[in-house]
C-alpha cells in the first residue's frame, strides 16, 4: 500500500514513512481548528452578540503581537516539536476548561473563545510549518509541500462537515470535549513522531545567542520611509497591502452580522458554518490539486484588479440586499480570488525587489501595514456601530476600494518602466524564478514592446541577454527580430543568435540569408548556421549543406554538413565518414567523429569502441565520449568509467561531462572526483549532483566519511545548498547503529555452528563491519560539527586509554541527542556482546535466527557484501550436516564477482558428492577465504580487517615452484611480493659470486619481496626454493589499486616496517 502511495505521489521510499506521519499531523492540526472555529464563532454570535466583534478583533489584534513575542522566546529554548505537543495540550486543557465553566453563565468566556481560536489557529499552524521545514530539505519541499498542504485541506473538509453531526451526537457544547480529545490525539502523534524520528527532540544545549530585539512599527516606518521617496513600486504595494486589510474585518463583520441574522438557533447557524465552510473548502482542494496558477494568463497588473474589482461588487451587494445569499457570495468569492490570484501575483511582485531591500519591506507590509490595516477597519466598525446599520459601511469602504483598484491600473500603466529600470540596474534575480513566474512578469504587451526595442539598440552580449529573455517570454515573430539583429552583429554574437531561432524561422527566408553570409574564412559561424539549419529542418537545407561540404576546406565545417548529409543518402557519405575515421592523422579522425555522431547512425558506436580501444592520442577522446553521449550509446557509464581516472585532466573532465548519475553507484563516482586535483573537474563534479535528477540525501551524507578534505568540503557545500536537514544526520547515525546491532545478532547466530576458523573468521568480519558502522556514525557527527569538540571525543572513544575513552564518553553523551546516545552507548561501553544484544533489542526490532543454521546462512547469502558472501561459503563448505538452498546456490553461481561465483560453484558440486571426492576437489585449488586466513597469519597483514584481507587476497594469484627454481635474483627490478602457502626458499646473497652465502630459510607463513610494493629498488638478494613451493603473489600494481580503495592498509604496512627498522636499529646498538 505504501509503495502504491509512493509512487501515485512521486514521493521516495526513504521519505514515504515521514510523509505520511506529517499529513497525518497536518490533518488534525486543521480539523481541529475547524471544528473549535465552528463553535467558537456560533457562540459569540448567539451568546454574546455580534456588535462586540470589532472590540474583541482590536483586543485579538493586539494578543496577537504579544503572544508572537512570547512565543519567539519560547521558541529559543524548546524545539518546535515540544513546543507543539505542548500547545496541543494546553489548547485542549483551556477549551475544556472553559467548557466546564459554561454552566455558570459565565458570558466573558465566549469572546475568550472567539480569540482563543484566532491564536491556536496561527499558533498551531506557525509550529506545524517551522516543523516541516526541519524535517524536509528544500528540494523535498517543493514536492511534498503541497501534498501536505492538501491533507491539511481535507482535514478542513472533514472538520467542517463533521461539525454539524457532532453538534447532534455530542450536544453542541460538548463539541468542546471534543476538541481536547482531538488535540491529546496531536499531542500523542507528536511525541510518536519524535520516537520514530528523533531528530525532532534534538535540543542545543550551548547557550544560544541573544535574539535582535523585535523591531518597533516607528523603526520599521523609519527604515522603509528612503525606499518610499525613490520607488514607485513600495508605495504601490503600501497601497495593494493596506487596503486590503482595512476592508478585510468591514466585510467578515458584515458576513457574520448577515448569518446571524438568517440563523435564529444555535443548531441552525453551526449547521450553516459547517456546510458552507466545507463546500469552501472543497473548492479550495480542488484549486489546490488541478487548477494551479490561473494567473498567469492576464500580467501580474490586470491579475491584481480582479480582486478589489470582486470586493466592490461584493460591496455593492451587500447594500443593494444584505442577507445570508450576499454574506455567501462575498466570502466565498473574496476567498477564491485570494488564494488562486492576489496571493501568487503579490508574491510575484514581491520577488522584484533585490535582496538587499526584502529584509527590509517584508517584514513592514506584513507586519506594519497590515496591523495598520486591521486597526483602520476595526476602528471604522466601532465607530459605525452607534450611528448605521452594517449594510451602510458598504458605503464606506467603497472608498478604499477604489482607492485599491487604482493601484493595480498605476502599476500597469508604469509597469513597463518598472521593469526596464530594475533590467538596467541588473537587480532581477532571473535565474532563482521559475519559467512561469518569468512569463507572468513580463506577460503584458507594453513590457514585452520595450523589451524589444532594448534587444534592438542593444549590441554583444547585450543583445544576446535580450535575445535569450524574449526567447524564455516565447514573443510572436522573435525570429524575424532576431534575423535582423543577426546581419548587423559580430560573428560571436551572431552564433549566439542563430542559436535561438527556432522552427518557424524556415518560413522567413533563412537559407537565402545564410548564403550570403557564408565566409570560408569564418568556420565557426559556418558550423553554427549548419546545426540551425540541421535543427530547424528547412526547405532547401540538403542543397545548402552540401555547398558547405564543397566550398569549405576546414575539416570540421565539413564533418558537420557530412553527418547531416548522411541522414538523407547515407550510401554516399558513409564512405567519407568511414574514410576519415580510419585516416592516419588526427584531424581526419576528429572530423570522422565529428560526422559520425551528426549522423545520428548508433552503429558507429561500437567504431567509436573500437578506436577508444586502440587510439592513444589523448585529443581524439573528448570527441568520442561526446559521440558515444549522443548517440545514445546503452550502458554508457559502464564504457566511460576507466577514463574517469585518466592521466590527462582534460579526458577525465570529458568522460565526467558525459557520466550520468543513475543509481548510488554512479553518484559515488562523482563524489569521488571531487577529490581530483584539477579546480574544473572539481566544479563540474559538484555542479552534475547539483543538477541531478537523481539524489540521495543520506547517500551524500554517509559519504562525508570519505577521508579527503576537499571530497569533504564539496559534500559540505552541497548539503547546505541542499538545505539538508539535522534529521538527515539523524536518521544516518540510527540506520548506521541499527546495522551495528543487526551484525552483532548475526555474529551471535554464528556460534551455533562448530567451533572453527572459519567460523571465527566470518564472526571478526561482522564485529568489525559493526565498529565501522560506529566509526562512521561518529565521524559523520564529527564532520557535522564545525565547533571541533566531536574531533576531540571521538578520538578519544577509540583510544586505549580506559580513563581518556571514560571521559570521551560523558562529553558524547552531554553533546548529541539523548535519543541518539541512548542507542549508541551499549554498542561503545564494554558490554558483553549478549547484554548488547538486550538492549538493542529495546530499541530496534532485531532478527532473532534461534538455533536453526538455515536461518542465518540464508540471510548472510542474500546480503550484498561479498566479503561476508565468500565467508559464509566458506564456512559450509566442508559441513555434510548443512545442505544449501539450491535456489540460493543458483542465483550466487551467477554472481558478477567472480571471487563468489567461484566458491559458490565449488560448494554447489562439492555438496553434490561424497565426502572422499568432495575432499579431494577441495584440495587442488585455493579459494579466496584460504587466502584471507594466509594473509591474516602474515605480519605485515595481520593487523588488517577481514574487509581488508579480502580486498588483498582478491587480487593474489596462486604460484607453483619445483625444487631449486630461482623465484626472484639479486639485482633484477621488483614489483611483486611473494607470501610462502608452503614449502620453503632460501635467501642467498651473492648467488652468481664465487662464494654465495645463504642469509635465512623461509617457510610456511612467512612472505619475501615486500618492499617491492612501495619502492622501485632492485632485488637485494636471490631467493630459490629448496623443495616445491606454493606462493601467493601480490603485484605491485594491483596492490596501489587497493591503496586507493583502502589507504589505512599501505599506512599499517609501514607501521610494521618502521617496528622492524627499530628492532634492527637495537640490535646494531647493542
Amino acid at each position: 500500500m505504501k509503495n502504491l502511495i509512493g509512487s501515485w505521489l512521486k514521493i521516495y521510499e526513504n521519505e514515504l514513512e515521514l510523509f505520511l506521519w506529517t499529513v497525518a499531523l497536518m490533518f488534525i492540526v486543521r480539523g481541529s481548528g475547524m471544528i473549535l472555529d465552528n463553535y467558537a464563532e456560533t457562540a459569540f454570535l448567539k451568546r454574546y452578540g455580534v456588535e462586540y466583534m470589532p472590540i474583541v478583533n482590536m483586543i485579538n489584534a493586539i494578543a496577537t503581537f504579544l503572544v508572537m513575542g512570547v512565543l519567539t522566546g519560547l521558541m529559543t529554548r524548546f524545539t518546535d516539536a515540544r513546543l507543539l505537543s505542548y500547545l496541543f495540550v494546553f489548547s485542549g486543557v483551556s477549551v475544556a476548561g472553559l467548557r466546564a465553566l459554561i454552566p455558570f453563565g459565565i458570558d466573558i468566556i465566549y469572546p475568550i473563545l472567539f480569540m482563543l481560536k484566532s491564536q491556536y489557529e496561527v499558533l498551531h499552524a506557525l509550529l506545524f510549518w517551522n516543523l516541516a521545514n526541519n524535517l524536509f530539505n528544500t528540494r523535498q519541499s517543493k514536492r511534498l509541500f503541497p501534498l501536505i498542504t492538501a491533507g491539511g485541506v481535507i482535514g478542513l473538509i472533514i472538520g467542517s462537515f463533521g461539525t454539524p453531526f457532532l453538534s447532534r451526537t455530542l450536544s453542541f457544547d460538548n463539541l468542546l470535549i471534543f476538541y481536547l480529545v482531538i488535540c491529546l490525539l496531536g499531542a500523542v502523534l507528536v511525541n510518536r513522531m519524535s520516537t520514530q524520528f528523533p531528530a525532532l527532540l534534538k535540543v542545543d544545549k550551548r547557550p544560544r545567542k541573544a535574539k535582535k530585539k523585535r523591531t518597533s512599527m516607528v523603526e520599521e516606518f523609519k527604515n522603509v520611509l528612503p525606499l518610499m521617496k525613490e520607488s514607485v513600486l513600495v508605495k504601490l504595494m503600501i497601497v495593494l497591502t493596506l487596503m486590503p486589510n482595512v476592508v478585510i474585518p468591514v466585510m467578515n463583520y458584515q458576513f457574520n452580522y448577515a448569518v446571524n441574522d438568517q440563523f435564529a438557533t444555535e443548531g441552525g447557524l453551526v449547521q450553516f458554518f459547517g456546510y458552507f465552510r466545507g463546500v469552501l473548502n472543497i473548492i479550495s482542494l480542488f484549486i489546490l490539486l488541478f487548477v494551479g496558477r490561473i494567473y498567469g494568463r492576464w500580467g501580474i497588473p490586470v491579475a491584481l484588479m480582479f480582486h478589489p474589482f470582486n470586493y466592490l461588487l461584493a460591496f455593492l451587494s451587500f447594500l443593494m440586499r444584505f442577507d445570508v445569499f450576499s454574506a455567501i457570495y462575498a466570502r466565498m468569492s473574496t476567498q477564491i480570488l485570494r488564494t488562486t490570484i492576489n496571493i501568487p501575483a503579490q508574491a510575484v511582485i514581491m520577488g522584484l525587489f533585490p535582496e538587499s531591500y526584502r529584509h527590509m519591506v517584508r517584514p513592514f507590509f506584513r507586519g506594519t501595514v497590515v496591523r495598520i490595516g486591521l486597526f483602520i477597519g476595526s476602528g471604522l466598525i466601532l465607530l459605525s456601530v452607534p450611528y448605521f446599520h452594517p449594510r451602510y459601511l458598504s458605503l464606506v469602504c467603497i472608498p478604499f476600494v477604489i482607492g485599491w483598484i487604482i493601484a493595480p491600473f498605476i502599476l500597469k500603466k508604469r509597469y513597463a518602466g518598472i521593469l526596464l529600470d530594475l533590467i538596467t540596474k541588473n537587480v532581477i534575480d532571473l535565474k532563482s524564478m521559475e519559467p512561469k513566474d518569468i512569463g507572468l512578469l513580463f506577460g503584458e504587451k507594453e513590457v514585452r514592446v520595450q523589451l524589444n526595442q532594448a534587444f534592438l539598440s542593444a549590441k554583444g552580449n547585450d543583445a544576446l541577454w535580450f535575445a535569450q529573455l524574449l526567447k524564455t517570454l516565447s514573443i510572436e515573430d522573435l525570429d524575424a527580430e532576431l534575423l535582423k539583429k543577426v546581419k548587423d552583429e559580430d560573428d560571436e554574437t551572431r552564433i549566439g543568435l542563430i542559436s535561438l531561432l527556432s522552427e518557424k524561422a524556415g518560413r522567413l527566408g533563412i537559407i537565402r540569408m545564410f548564403y550570403d553570409l557564408i565566409d570560408p574564412e569564418k568556420p565557426r559561424l559556418a558550423i553554427a548556421m549548419v546545426q540551425a539549419v540541421k535543427n530547424l529542418d528547412l526547405q532547401g537545407a540538403p542543397d545548402f549543406m552540401r555547398h558547405v561540404f564543397e566550398t569549405f576546406n576546414d575539416l570540421q565545417v565539413k564533418a558537420n554538413a557530412a553527418g547531416i548529409l548522411f541522414r538523407q543518402n547515407p550510401e554516399s557519405y558513409r564512405p567519407v565518414i568511414d574514410g576519415w575515421l580510419g585516416a592516419e592523422d588526427i584531424e581526419h579522425q576528429k572530423a570522422g567523429v565529428v560526422a559520425a555522431t551528426e549522423s545520428g547512425e548508433l552503429n558507429y558506436a561500437d567504431r567509436f569502441m573500437n578506436i577508444l580501444n586502440k587510439t592513444k592520442n589523448k585529443e581524439l577522446l573528448p570527441q568520442i565520449f561526446e559521440g558515444l553521449s549522443r548517440l545514445g550509446t546503452p550502458d554508457l557509464n559502464q564504457r566511460i568509467f576507466p577514463y574517469l581516472s585518466y592521466p590527462e585532466d582534460s579526458v577525465r573532465k570529458a568522460a565526467l561531462n558525459v557520466f550520468q548519475i543513475i543509481d548510488d553507484d554512479s553518484l559515488k563516482q562523482v563524489i569521488t572526483m571531487m577529490g581530483d586535483h584539477s579546480e574544473e573537474i572539481y566544479d563540474l563534479a559538484k555542479k552534475k549532483i547539483e543538477g541531478s535528477p537523481y539524489h540521495n540525501n543520506l547517500f551524500l551524507i554517509s559519504s562525508l566519511a570519505i577521508p579527503r578534505r576537499r571530497v569533504r568540503e564539496g559534500l559540505f557545500e552541497l548539503l547546505e545548498l541542499f538545505k539538508i536537514k539535522d534529521i538527515d544526520v539523524i536518521r544516518f547515525a540510527r540506520s548506521q547503529v541499527e546495522s551495528g546491532y543487526n551484525y552483532l545478532a548475526e555474529a551471535e547466530a554464528l556460534l551455533v555452528f562448530p567451533e572453527s576458523l572459519k567460523r571465527e573468521l566470518l564472526i571478526r568480519h561482522l564485529n568489525q563491519e559493526r565498529t565501522v558502522r560506529l566509526e562512521n556514525t561518529l565521524r559523520v557527527l564529527t564532520l557535522q560539527d564545525r565547533t571541533g569538540q566531536m574531533k576531540i571525543i571521538s578520538r578519544g572513544i577509540f583510544s586505549s586509554d580506559s580513563r581518556q575513552r571514560a571521559n570521551s564518553l560523558e562529553a558524547l553523551d552531554d553533546l548529541i541527542d539523548p535519543s541518539l546516545s541512548k542507542i549508541m552507548f551499549p554498542l561503545l561501553e564494554d558490554f558483553s556482546f549478549s547484554q548488547q544484544l538486550v538492549m538493542g533489542r529495546k530499541f530496534f526490532n532485531l532478527s532473532d535466527f534461534g538455533t536453526d543454521r538455515s536461518g542465518i546462512v540464508k540471510h548472510l547469502l542474500a546480503k550484498p557484501d561479498w566479503v561476508t558472501l565468500v565467508l559464509t561459503l566458506y564456512l559450509i563448505r566442508d559441513d555434510s550436516s548443512y545442505k544449501a538452498d539450491p535456489d540460493v546456490m543458483a542465483d550466487l553461481m551467477k554472481s558478477v564477482n567472480p571471487n563468489v561465483r567461484h566458491l559458490a560453484i565449488a560448494v554447489y558440486k562439492g555438496q553434490s558428492k561424497n565426502g572422499v571426492e568432495k575432499g579431494e576437489t577441495m584440495e587442488k585449488e585455493i579459494t579466496i577465504s584460504d587466502k584471507i586466513l594466509h594473509l591474516k597469519g602474515i605480519e605485515i597483514f595481520e593487523g588488517l580487517s577481514v574487509g581488508e584481507l579480502a580486498a588483498i587476497a582478491s587480487v593474489t594469484e596462486e604460484v607453483f615452484s619445483p625444487p631449486a627454481e630461482i623465484v626472484i635474483k639479486e639485482g633484477d627490478p621488483g614489483d611483486t611480493m611473494y607470501m610462502v602457502i608452503d614449502g620453503e626458499v632460501s635467501v642467498i646473497k651473492g648467488f652468481d659470486s664465487k662464494e654465495p652465502m645463504e642469509l635465512e630459510r623461509i617457510r610456511g607463513g612467512d612472505y619475501f619481496g615486500e618492499m617491492a610494493l612501495l619502492d622501485d629498488i632492485v632485488r637485494s638478494a636471490t631467493i630459490r626454493t629448496e623443495k616445491e613451493s606454493r606462493f601467493l603473489v601480490l603485484h605491485k600494481e594491483e596492490f596501489k589499486e587497493i591503496v586507493r580503495e583502502y589507504p589505512q592498509i599501505a599506512l599499517h604496512i609501514c607501521k610494521v616496517l618502521s617496528r622492524r627498522i627499530r628492532k634492527l636499529h637495537e640490535k646494531v646498538r647493542i
